[in-house]
């Protein structure tokens, strides 16, 4: 059996969790599955990862850049449909240029709903929703990552549950110890990703600067994009010039930044699954998180809850955290338990068993006609 993978995500994504789900996806196939990734130019961090992965260039020091992956790695798409030499499709993206394009069933996974919300508005994102729909009525079966997900799948769709199947992400083990790289502070909390909009990192730098108030060697490091001019003027505003830091880390170091962390801040409003809740949990290190969307689901029992409108509620959760031996100590213990739940291999496993609902529907369905 062989699954059609389109370029989508890889073109867009140098990190992400996407991308990084639809490669453990690859990595974890039960042996009898097979896939198919026909992709020439992309500058993903995950590829790598892939025991066969494809031959990649990098086009990042060319202008527009992303829309040479689009042009390059849709050709290959479109090329790849239409020998029609698979058993299932699963697009990495939301792009319906599939529609009338392939005769084999369509799976789709679904990660969040956050437009729809109206929780991420920007100027391209009436296409993105019709182009979210399109695709994901166009799919034989849905995979939604979480139950709260699948739910907002049905409220904003109408598409019955039956056609969706809940699988979780699954996570990557780490060996610990892990050492501190000698560049990060001795002491810090983490936040890792995009901090714009629903994010909620503003919430997160105002409960840093109570917490900094007492605790003077405490520092805050995050990923990702350097400090826009806005949020480093809001950070001197705070008083807290010096105590924060942001770069750009590569996904093997991500284990180090958990693992020595006073623990890990997850401030977002609204996720459609929330990785890093994992990667934490089997770092051994504690997650601070909003009591929103899907994070309960997930962080179960393991998760410390804030009011993620409530900065003071954040400051006091995390001074207890990092404060308390002992509740820190049952917090990781409960993390670990909670992990039990998860692995990739689980998640690929799953994810096969709707590949073959999809072929069986789709049988069916030509039968009847």
């Amino acid at each position: 059996m062989n699954v059609l993978y389109d370029s989508h995500t890889f073109s867009e994504q140098t990190f992400g969790g996407i991308s990084r789900y639809f490669v453990e996806l690859m990595r974890n196939l039960p042996e009898r599955w097979d896939y198919s990734l026909p992709i020439y130019a992309s500058e993903n961090d995950y590829l790598k990862l892939l025991l066969s992965p494809p031959r990649t260039i990098s086009l990042k020091n060319f202008p527009e850049h992303r829309k040479l992956y689009y042009i390059i790695n849709g050709l290959a798409d479109k090329t790849a449909l239409k020998k029609g030499h698979y058993d299932v499709f699963h697009p990495t993206g939301f792009k319906p240029y599939f529609i009338g394009r392939v005769k084999s069933p369509v799976v789709v996974t679904v990660h969040d709903m956050i437009y729809h919300y109206g929780l991420n508005p920007g100027k391209h994102t009436s296409e993105i929703m019709a182009d979210m729909e399109a695709t994901t009525r166009a799919a034989d079966r849905i995979i939604a990552i979480s139950e709260a997900t699948k739910q907002a799948i049905v409220r904003f769709y109408g598409i019955d549950e039956s056609r969706i199947d809940v699988i979780h992400h699954g996570f990557n083990p780490v060996i610990l110890p892990q050492p501190r790289p000698g560049f990060l502070p001795e002491r810090y909390i983490l936040f890792i990703g995009h901090r714009g909009g629903y994010k909620n990192f503003e919430v997160l730098l105002n409960a840093f600067s109570i917490i900094s108030q007492s605790d003077k060697s405490l520092n805050l490091v995050c990923t990702g994009r350097p400090f826009s001019k806005a949020e480093l003027r809001r950070i001197a505003e705070l008083g807290l010039s010096g105590k924060c830091m942001c770069r750009f880390f590569p996904s093997e170091d991500m284990p180090s930044l958990y693992a020595n962390a006073e623990c890990f801040i997850f401030p977002s409003k609204m996720e459609g699954f929330g990785m890093p809740v994992l990667e934490a949990f089997s770092s051994e290190c504690p997650v601070i998180l909003s009591d929103a969307s899907c994070f309960p689901e997930i962080a179960g029992s393991g998760g410390i809850y804030f009011n993620p409108d409530d900065a003071e509620d954040l400051a006091t959760k995390i001074n207890e955290t990092i404060g308390d031996p002992n509740f820190r100590k049952e917090k990781i213990s409960a993390g670990k338990q909670e992990l039990k739940r998860f692995s990739w291999k689980k998640t690929a496993q799953k994810t096969t068993e709707t590949y073959i609902k999809a072929i069986r529907q789709k049988n069916e369905t030509t039968n009847e006609s």
